[in-house]
C-alpha cells in the first residue's frame, strides 16, 4: 500500500499552516560550554498495539513518524544519533533547541492526518550531561539518564530533567510554555531519585496520568526519635515560623543535649504538608570540611552528584524552585559554610532551612530559635505538680531504663525535684545522671550532685552558662571512673561516627581490660550502643566527645590515639579496597562506607604529616569507592586536599600517585582536560621515576583523557604503550580491562574471530584473578558469536554459564543479557514461541528497569527479536511478547533454566 492511501501529508510541516498556538520560536542557538549537549530520546508509546491492530499499516506510519521527528530535530541544529525500532536517540547543542524541536515536533506528530486512526502517541524526555563520542556510539551515564526521564513520559508528553529546566528558564520558551514541577521521582537502575518537570504547551495535551516511576521521595526523617517531654510551646512556635514560610532560615541554637535535634525533627514532621516536595534531615556531624556540606545534601535529598560541577550547584540545580525544608543538623563546626546556606536560598525561594547549632551563623536572614532547657519544678510545687513537671517525667524515663521497677513515691519524687533543679532541666545531663541510679538511690544520687557539682563549679566559671550545667554533669559522670576506664573513655574521642569494639581495642594493644571498660562507659552512658550490619556500635555524643577531647589533650595521648587511629582504619580501607568491585563487595562497600566519618579523620590526620606516602596510598585505595557510589565532591575534596598535601612535601612519587588518581577521579566525574593534564604529569613523573607500574597506570588514564578531549591518536598511543607495559610487568588485570576494549571495538567492526580472541585472553587473566564481574558479559557476547555461527549448543553452554554468574553474585544486568541470548538459543531451535515470551520478559524487565542494552548487545538482541517476528508474524509476535511480559520473572528464570541445563 502506498503512502498516499495512509498519510494526507508528505514533507515537513509548514508551521504557518498548523492554526494552533506555537511557543515562540528561539531567536539564537547558543552553543552549550564544553562537552554537555541535549539529548532527546524519544519512542511510541503501546506500539506493539499498533502494530497488532494495523499491520499493514504500521510500518508506514512509521517512515512518516521517523520523517516528521528528523525535520524537527534538523530544524533546530540537532544531530540523529540512533533510530532503533519506534526509538530515536538525538544530540543538540543546548537545551533551549532540544526543547524546542520537541516541541515541534509534537505538534507535527498532533496535526498529521493519520489513516484510519493508526495515530502514535510518541513520549519524548530530554536531559542535558556530558557525553562520550567512541566513533558512531555515544556513551555516558547521562545517556543512560536520559532515556530512563522519556521512558517514564506518557504518549504526548515531554518530560525534562532540572537541568533542562534550568537551561530555559527565562528565555523565550518559558514565557509562553509553564513548566510544570512533577516532583522527584525514582527512576529504575539509577541510585537516587531525580526532579522532574514536564511542559504545558498551548494548543497541545496537558492532562497526562502520574508519571510512571517507582515512586517519588518525600522524607528521609528518622522515626525512632524520643517523645517530646514539655516542649508544647516550643513546637507551636516553631510549627507557626515554618508554617507561613517568612523566615527561610531558622537556626535553633541551645547547649549541646539539651534537645534540638529531636525538636526540629518532630517540627520537620508537623510540617510536611507545608512543603510539597518534601522534609529531608541532613546529619553534618561526621564532616569537617564545609565543602562537603553540598555532598550530604545530595546523600539526604537522594540527589545524583553531577559531574563536573559542585554539590551545592547540583542541590540548586534540583530544587530550584520547589517547596522543601532542609534540617541541617549539628552545624557549630562548620560556620566556615555559611555562604553555601545563603546560595541554597537565593538560588532555590522555594526552600527553608533549619539549623542545629550552639551559635547561630551570623546570616543576615537567620532566625535565631533559643532552645532553652526543660523548666524544672519549683521548689514549692505540689505532688501533681511535680509529677506533671516535664523534666521530672524525662528523668523517670531515663530511670526506668536502668531499673523497670522504678516507682515514684513522695521521697524520691522531692529528691528527683531537686536533681531537676541542679540540672537546670537539661536533658543530656538528666540522662547522664539517671544512669547511675542503677548503682545508687535517687537520695544517694542528689547527695553525690549536691557535693560534686559545687566543687565543680567552683572551677567552671568561665564557661557560657548554657554549657556550663552539661559539662559540669559530664565532669562528674568523668569523675567517678577509674584511672583505666578515664584512658578509654577519652580516647574514644578520636572516632567520628562510631566504632566497635575492634576500634577500640586497636588502640590499646596492651590493655586486655578495654571490653570491661567499655561497658562501665556504657553504663554511665557516658557510650551508647547501637546495631548497624547486624552487629553492635559504640557512639558517643558530640558533647560528651568535645569534653573527652579536651581531656585527651590535655592527658598528652591525642597523638598517639589519632596515629592509632589513622593507623587502623587505614588498614581496613587498603585491605578492603580490592574488593570493591569483586564478588564480594556489598560487605566491604557497605563497612566501609559506614566507617566514612573514621576514615576522614584518618585522611585529614595523614595530611598533617612531613610525608605524604600514606595520604597517597589512602586516596588510591579509596578512588574506586569514591567513584563507585558517585561521592564526587568528596572525591574532588580529598584528592585536592592531597595533591595539595603532597605538592608541599615535593615528593615525587607520592605526587605522581595522587596526580594518578585525582585524574582517574576528574575523568570520571566529567572533567577530562583536567584529567589530562593531571594524567600527563603523572606519567611524566613516573618515567622520571622510572616506575613502569606507575608508567602503565597513568598512561592508561592519560591516554583516555586524551583520546576524549581532541588528541586521539596520541591518546591511543599512549594507551597502546601501557597495554604493551602492563603485559610486561604483569598487571594481570590492566592487561585484562585493555583486552576488553579492544574486543568491544572490534566486535562493533564486526571482526568477531578477532573480538573473540580478545575476550578469551581476558577470561584467562580474569579468572586468575578471580574477578566474577566481567566474564559474565564476555561469555554472553561468545554465546551470541555461536549464535551467528549456528553452533546453538555451545551458545546455550556458554548462555548458561553467563546466567549462573548474574544470578549467583546477583548482577541484573548479566542477567538480563544471558536471558536474551537463551532467546537466540530457542530460536535457533526453532521454538519460536518460547522465543517470543523470553522476549517479551526481557523487553519488560528493561523497561520496567528503565535501561537498555549497550549497543553491541543490543544489536544482538535485535537480530533475535527480527527473526522471531519474521517466523511468527506480527500478530503472533505480539500475542506471545506480551504472554512473556505478564509471565513472573522467576517463571522466565526457571524455563531458561531448563532451556539450557543439558
Amino acid at each position: 500500500m502506498s503512502s498516499t492511501n495512509i498519510l494526507v501529508r508528505k514533507g515537513p510541516v509548514n508551521k504557518a499552516e498548523r492554526g494552533v498556538v506555537m511557543a515562540p520560536q528561539i531567536e539564537s542557538r547558543p552553543q552549550s560550554t564544553g562537552d554537555s549537549v541535549c539529548m532527546l530520546f524519544t519512542d511510541i508509546e503501546g506500539s506493539t498495539n499498533l502494530v497488532d491492530s494495523y499491520p499493514d499499516l504500521y510500518d508506514q506510519m512509521l517512515l512518516r513518524h521517523n520523517e516528521l521527528l528528523r525535520n524537527a530535530i534538523e530544524s533546530y541544529g540537532g544531530e540523529e544519533i540512533n533510530v532503533v525500532g519506534d526509538s530515536v536517540f538525538a544530540l543538540f547543542p543546548a537545551s533551549a533547541q532540544g526543547v524546542q524541536a520537541a516541541i515541534d515536533a509534537q505538534f507535527a506528530l498532533t496535526n498529521e492526518e493519520w489513516a484510519e486512526g493508526c495515530k502514535p502517541l510518541v513520549r519524548m524526555g530530554l536531559h542535558s550531561g556530558k557525553v562520550r563520542r567512541h566513533e558512531t556510539a555515544v556513551t555516558g551515564i547521562e545517556v543512560h539518564r536520559a532515556a530512563r526521564i522519556a521512558s517514564v513520559a506518557h504518549g504526548g508528553q515531554i518530560v525534562i530533567s532540572n537541568v533542562v529546566r534550568d537551561e530555559i528558564a527565562g528565555g523565550p520558551i518559558a514565557a509562553n510554555v509553564k513548566i510544570r514541577d512533577l516532583g522527584f521521582h525514582r527512576l529504575k537502575d539509577l541510585r537516587y531519585p531525580e526532579a522532574l518537570f514536564d511542559l504545558v504547551i498551548p494548543g497541545l495535551q496537558s492532562d497526562f496520568a502520574p508519571i510512571s516511576s517507582i515512586g517519588a521521595n518525600r522524607t528521609n526523617l528518622p522515626s525512632d526519635v524520643p517523645i517530646l517531654y514539655g516542649r508544647r510551646s516550643e513546637m507551636a512556635r516553631l510549627n507557626r515560623i515554618l508554617a507561613d514560610k517568612q523566615s527561610r532560615v531558622v537556626t535553633l541554637t541551645g547547649a549541646g543535649g539539651v534537645g534540638k535535634t529531636s525538636l526540629a525533627i518532630h517540627a520537620g514532621r508537623s510540617a510536611l504538608s507545608f512543603f510539597s516536595r518534601g522534609v529531608f534531615f541532613v546529619q553534618l556531624r561526621e564532616i569537617d570540611n564545609p565543602d562537603l556540606i553540598g555532598s550530604e545534601i545530595c546523600k539526604a535529598v537522594g540527589l545524583q552528584e553531577v559531574p563536573g560541577i559542585s554539590a551545592i550547584e547540583t542541590v540548586c540545580n534540583s530544587l530550584g524552585g520547589a517547596e522543601v525544608l532542609l534540617i541541617l543538623d549539628t552545624f557549630e563546626h562548620l560556620v566556615e559554610g555559611a555562604p553555601d546556606i545563603n546560595t541554597i536560598l537565593t538560588r532555590c525561594p522555594a526552600v527553608t532551612v533549619v539549623i542545629t547549632s550552639r551559635e547561630p551563623l551570623k546570616l543576615r536572614s537567620e532566625t535565631e530559635f533559643v532552645v532553652p532547657p526543660l523548666t524544672p519544678p519549683d521548689e514549692s510545687a505540689s505532688f501533681d505538680e511535680i509529677r506533671e513537671n516535664p523534666s521530672v517525667q524525662l528523668f523517670e524515663n531515663f530511670v526506668r531504663r536502668e531499673r523497670p521497677d522504678f516507682r515514684l513515691t513522695n521521697d524520691t519524687l522531692a529528691s528527683i525535684s531537686r536533681i531537676c533543679r541542679r540540672l537546670d532541666g537539661l536533658p543530656l545531663a538528666l540522662e547522664l545522671a539517671a544512669s547511675h541510679v542503677g548503682l545508687l538511690t535517687v537520695a544517694e544520687l542528689e547527695d553525690r550532685l549536691e557535693t560534686r557539682m559545687q566543687d565543680l563549679r567552683s572551677r567552671a566559671r568561665d564557661i557560657d552558662p548554657r554549657h556550663r550545667t552539661l559539662r559540669l554533669m559530664i565532669g562528674w559522670s568523668d569523675h567517678l571512673l577509674t584511672e583505666s576506664q578515664r584512658r578509654v573513655f577519652y580516647a574514644s574521642a578520636v572516632f567520628n561516627g562510631g566504632f566497635d569494639l575492634r576500634a577500640i581495642e586497636s588502640l590499646f594493644k596492651d590493655d586486655a581490660d578495654v571490653f570491661d571498660h567499655v561497658e562501665a562507659l556504657l553504663d554511665k552512658n557516658l557510650l551508647f550502643k547501637t546495631t548497624a550490619l547486624g552487629h553492635p556500635r559504640l557512639n558517643m555524643l558530640d558533647t560528651v566527645r568535645d569534653f573527652a577531647l579536651d581531656k585527651l589533650q590535655k592527658a598528652g595521648e591525642y597523638e598517639t590515639m589519632r596515629i592509632r587511629q589513622a593507623d587502623y582504619f587505614s588498614d581496613l580501607v587498603l585491605s578492603a579496597a580490592p574488593n570493591v568491585t569483586r564478588f564480594n563487595q556489598r560487605d566491604f562497600v557497605e563497612h566501609m562506607m559506614q566507617e566514612s566519618g573514621n576514615i576522614r579523620v584518618a585522611l585529614e590526620w595523614r595530611m598533617r604529616q612531613t610525608s605524604a606516602l600514606q595520604s597517597a596510598k589512602l586516596v588510591e585505595a579509596l578512588t574506586w569507592l569514591w567513584i563507585s557510589r558517585g561521592q564526587f565532591s568528596e572525591a574532588r575534596t580529598w584528592s585536592d586536599k592531597a595533591l595539595e598535601h603532597a605538592r608541599d612535601t615535593r615528593e615525587p612519587e607520592p605526587l605522581a600517585r595522587i596526580l594518578n588518581s585525582a585524574a582517574l577521579i576528574q575523568y570520571m566525574s566529567g572533567d577530562p582536560e583536567t584529567a589530562r593534564d593531571y594524567g600527563v604529569e603523572s606519567h611524566r613523573i613516573f618515567c622520571e621515576l622510572g616506575n613502569k607500574a606507575g608508567i602503565a597506570n597513568a598512561g592508561i588514564i592519560a591516554g583516555v583523557a586524551k583520546a576524549t578531549s581532541g588528541d586521539p591518536e596520541a591518546g591511543g598511543m599512549l594507551i597502546a604503550q601501557s597495554l604493551e607495559l602492563s603485559r610486561l610487568i604483569g598487571d594481570d588485570y590492566g592487561t585484562a580491562l585493555a583486552l576488553i576494549a579492544i574486543g568491544e571495538g572490534t566486535r562493533a567492526e564486526g571482526d568477531e574471530a578477532a573480538a573473540e580472541a580478545h575476550y578469551l585472553d581476558a577470561l584467562k587473566l580474569l579468572d586468575k584473578l578471580g574477578d566474577t564481574y566481567w566474564p559474565g558479559h564476555l561469555l554472553q557476547n561468545l554465546a551470541h558469536f555461536r549464535l551467528h555461527s549456528g553452533d546453538w549448543r555451545n551458545a546455550a553452554a556458554l548462555a548458561n554459564q553467563a546466567l549462573a554468574i548474574g544470578e549467583r553474585y546477583d548482577y541484573p544486568m548479566v542477567v538480563n543479557l544471558a536471558i536474551a541470548a537463551i532467546s537466540g538459543v530457542l530460536a535457533a531451535k526453532k521454538d519460536w514461541q518460547g522465543a517470543a515470551e523470553i522476549i517479551g520478559a526481557v523487553d519488560g524487565r528493561l523497561a520496567r528497569i528503565g535501561v537498555r542494552f549497550e549497543p553491541t548487545d543490543d544489536a544482538d538482541f535485535q537480530k533475535i527479536v527480527s527473526a522471531v517476528r519474521r517466523a511468527l508474524g506480527n500478530k503472533r509476535f505480539t500475542r506471545k511478547t506480551d504472554d512473556g511480559a505478564r509471565r513472573h520473572w522467576d517463571e522466565i528464570l526457571s524455563s531458561c533454566r531448563a532451556a539450557v541445563a543439558s
